[in-house]
């Protein structure tokens, strides 16, 4: 059964007991925002309930940060008026797949449903960084954020100076890359550039517990560059990995140690490729503060 993790007059985080996902709800003046909702039929329909206990006349608009089985399955337990994704998720080729991964999931724990499990369907496709949304007085800007998987994309609520960050800067995950290395790096780098233009302290991930300061998110960012620099480094010099640093930050290696050894024949292969080059003078600082737009400007 979900627990709510974090809640505050607009923001409720719903915590599944699997894998510390996160399915977050949004309550502004004239919009309600469900964001990813996942993973037991129960946990799905708990925060339905929620959502019709607070939607009164607002609209009622749902969230896919990407195209992970988990973070869909919810998709048909909601009547929303618009469905929001970035266009790469639109265009996945592996929709069937996706589909199959829930069914599959059912099958092995004998769980039954009492709605249908389908690929969502977007109104609202995110193509380009800094696309933004109105519905009255909600404002939301999308930025595409590939790496984890390709069709990963990011969600600023710009007047609760708040960003969900689908599966990115986790406490109880170092980056389980999927797609590319180089694009995960990308995305890390755009993350300040990202708060310059929307000013945002608070940051859900897609799994654990979310970061309520610039301070948190900023960490996580710098842990997750550390961990893909120490990673190229021992693929280009042959030099093991520090496993043993790893575990001692992340509490569930039995099972994360497959999604390392995952990351590591991905990089090797990008290596080889000659799709990154490991640079020895390049090191991770913790910022103190975020560079610039550190003062709040006013919300319109």
């Amino acid at each position: 059964m979900s627990k709510i993790l974090f809640r505050d007059p607009n923001v409720t985080i719903f915590q599944s007991a699997l894998f510390q996902t996160n399915s977050t709800v949004i309550k502004t003046d004239d919009a309600v925002l469900v964001v990813d909702p996942a993973w037991l039929p129960d946990e799905v329909l708990k925060i339905r309930e929620y959502v019709d206990s607070i939607r009164e006349d607002r609209a009622l608009f749902l969230i896919f940060t990407h195209s992970d089985y988990d973070h869909i399955i919810g998709y048909r337990a909601f009547k929303p008026d618009k469905v929001f994704m970035s266009e790469a998720m639109e265009k996945n080729p592996n929709k069937e797949a996706a589909v199959e991964e829930m069914l599959d999931f059912d099958q092995k724990y004998y769980i039954k449903r009492s709605y249908p499990l389908e690929y969502p369907e977007g109104d609202f496709k995110v193509y380009r960084d800094g696309v933004q949304y109105r519905h009255n007085s909600t404002k939301m800007a999308f930025y595409l954020t590939p790496g984890h998987t390709a069709d990963s994309m990011m969600l600023v609520v710009w007047q609760l100076g708040l960003c969900i960050a689908g599966d990115y800067l986790s406490n109880i995950e170092f980056p389980f890359i999927d797609h590319s290395s180089v694009d995960y790096e990308q995305t890390l780098e755009k993350l300040p550039h990202i708060h310059d233009r929307n000013w945002f302290t608070r940051l859900i991930p897609g799994h654990g517990d979310p970061a309520l300061n610039i301070t948190e998110w900023l960490r996580r960012r710098t842990e997750s560059l550390a961990y893909i620099y120490a990673l190229r480094e021992s693929i280009a010099t042959n030099v093991p990995f520090d496993a043993e640093s790893l575990w001692s930050r992340y509490p569930f290696p039995r099972l994360q140690l497959e999604y390392h050894e995952r990351n590591l024949k991905l990089m090797r292969k990008e290596y080889e490729e000659g799709l990154w080059e490991w640079n020895p003078d390049v090191t991770v600082d913790i910022p103190d503060h975020i560079p610039s737009g550190e003062t709040p400007h006013p919300r319109q």
